[in-house]
């Protein structure tokens, strides 16, 4: 379970430490992932959950990194709401790092829309622990280290984290990874404020536009999405966050 949490780092912080495997290895499966439709739209999460969070399929992850919490209880940060009349998945902080995200096989200039719905409650000061995460594959070639299977995840190369700032202002800004840490996540603020918690919103971003900005040497044909999910930062006391609605589309 832990070594599933090597994976997280990279997407809840800006420095991931692991040991990681080269671009020699060999290309990851992806039977069993979902991928789009001829119309160029995949579901990721749909406006309600249709499985129980104590068996989900096999395409999706949910895991924490806290060891001291029981088998029976692991699942336990989330849970299946109505907020608002909208049907969502709730991600709660605790003193652990949590995640629930969905492998998927999906090239990111074929489908580089993703959209979704999240209602976050009002988390204090500083970004918001809730936040979307999502992993790529095949743009960084042999310039750099890739995840593999063995973490948890799907091999990627590169990580996206999509937050909520603790400022309007801050609305639209991206920070890049570090050259020099090539397991760095990118960082994009797609909205932010206090005052604009304990509401709905509605959200899309150009995927393909924010790594080329992110990782603008890369070869944005090759690159496929490999899982988009969602996560929280360890943060006490906890903090609430609902995503509903995640799609990808072209």
């Amino acid at each position: 379970m832990m070594r599933s949490f090597l994976a997280l780092a990279l997407a809840l912080s800006l420095v991931a430490c692991a040991n990681p495997q080269t671009t020699n290895s060999p290309k990851p499966k992806t039977e069993g992932r979902p991928g789009p439709s001829p119309e160029g739209r995949l579901s990721i999460m749909g406006a309600g959950l249709n499985f129980n969070l104590d068996t989900p399929p096999k395409d999706w992850l949910i895991a924490t990194s806290d060891k001291n919490i029981s088998p029976n209880a692991i699942f336990s940060p989330l849970s299946s709401v109505t907020q608002d009349g909208v049907a969502a998945l709730e991600i709660r902080t605790g003193p652990a790092k949590s995640i629930a995200v969905r492998k998927v096989n999906a090239m990111l200039l074929a489908t580089p829309f993703l959209s979704w719905a999240w209602h976050l409650s009002d988390q204090g000061p500083g970004v918001h622990p809730v936040r979307l995460v999502i992993g790529f594959k095949g743009g960084a070639g042999d310039r750099t280290v890739t995840r593999g299977s063995n973490d948890g995840l799907p091999e990627h190369d590169r990580a996206l984290t999509l937050v909520w700032g603790d400022t309007a202002l801050r609305r639209g800004t991206l920070t890049q990874p570090d050259p020099q840490k090539p397991l760095q996540a990118a960082v994009y603020t797609v909205r932010g404020g206090r005052e604009n918690t304990r509401k709905w919103w509605r959200d899309t971003v150009d995927l393909s536009q924010l790594y080329q900005q992110a990782w603008p040497s890369d070869e944005r044909r090759t690159i496929r999405i490999t899982f988009i999910g969602v996560a929280a930062a360890p943060h006490m006391p906890p903090i609430r966050g609902r995503v509903s609605g995640i799609e990808l589309s072209h």
